[in-house]
């Protein structure tokens, strides 16, 4: 299954060169946008915390004018903080692909930002609600497919309740693209039909260094996905073509926040 990352394009440095940047530059603000545990159990020194679901009402904490080094564990949360910065004018943000792993030492999360796709605020509200009903689908039959593939336990039953809130998810998006075409038919999430470019989900995982079996890991990664669920709405929505599509694509964008704070909490349950 195909589907695309929908990211505004920003520029990624590794742990070496963020290194180099806050030894050479004062200017440079560190931000590190886990969750408050994460944090306390080991932090980069002199990084302002902002849980990536807490960014969009805090972003008055940041100067815009002066560069922003963002990180995150492994470099999800990271690279979706710092696109929806640069959308609200900040000029030099920089993503610290690998995250915290990086920064200590591992070596494994590749070239994740090959195959990322802008998504066009140009589309209309039908297109944006099939295209969100595909991700949403799509993105529940891989995480229900992956529970029964991985082996420890926690790990399975995990998967299979981010499975259960995607299908929620895709239904809500469902009824919403039905009221909005006089319920035309569902698109197709067959392997032929999802929107064409961009990495396979399982490739995502990959380049992003997620371990399957691993908790921590798998919530990481969902959070990166909702928070690019959340952007992808809230730039839609300030490209509406009319009010009602607006406010439609906002309670969208503020759904998928209060998912994300949910998985923080399950996060933080996890670090207990």
């Amino acid at each position: 299954m195909r589907w695309r990352q929908f990211l505004t394009p920003v520029e990624s440095i590794d742990s070496h060169q963020a290194r180099s940047m806050l030894a050479s530059d004062p200017a440079v603000q560190l931000l590190d946008v886990r969750q408050a545990k994460e944090y306390e159990e080991g932090h980069i020194s002199g990084a302002k915390f902002i849980p990536l679901g807490s960014l969009g009402d805090m972003l008055d904490d940041l100067d815009p004018a002066r560069p922003v080094v963002v990180y995150c564990a492994i470099g999800g949360r990271s690279r979706i903080a710092a696109q929806m910065l640069a959308g609200k004018g900040f000029d030099k943000v920089f993503n610290m692909s690998g995250g915290f792993k990086a920064w200590n030492g591992w070596k494994g999360y590749g070239e994740y930002e090959q195959g990322l796709h802008l998504f066009m605020n140009t589309q209309d509200l039908r297109e944006v609600l099939e295209v969100a009903y595909v991700m949403e689908k799509a993105l529940g039959d891989f995480y229900r497919t992956m529970s029964s593939s991985v082996r420890d336990p926690k790990a399975s039953d995990l998967f299979r309740k981010l499975a259960d809130v995607e299908d929620r998810h895709s239904g809500a998006v469902a009824d919403r693209l039905r009221a909005a075409t006089g319920n035309a038919p569902l698109p197709d999430v067959g392997p032929d039909a999802a929107p064409e470019g961009g990495l396979t989900t399982e490739e995502y995982m990959r380049r992003l260094g997620t371990d399957t079996e691993s908790p921590r890991d798998i919530v990481d990664f969902a959070m990166a996905l909702e928070a690019q669920a959340m952007d992808l709405y809230a730039r839609a929505a300030e490209n509406a073509p009319d009010d009602a599509s607006r406010k439609e694509l906002e309670r969208m964008a503020q759904e998928e926040r209060g998912h994300l704070k949910h998985l923080g909490v399950l996060m933080d349950a996890l670090m207990a």
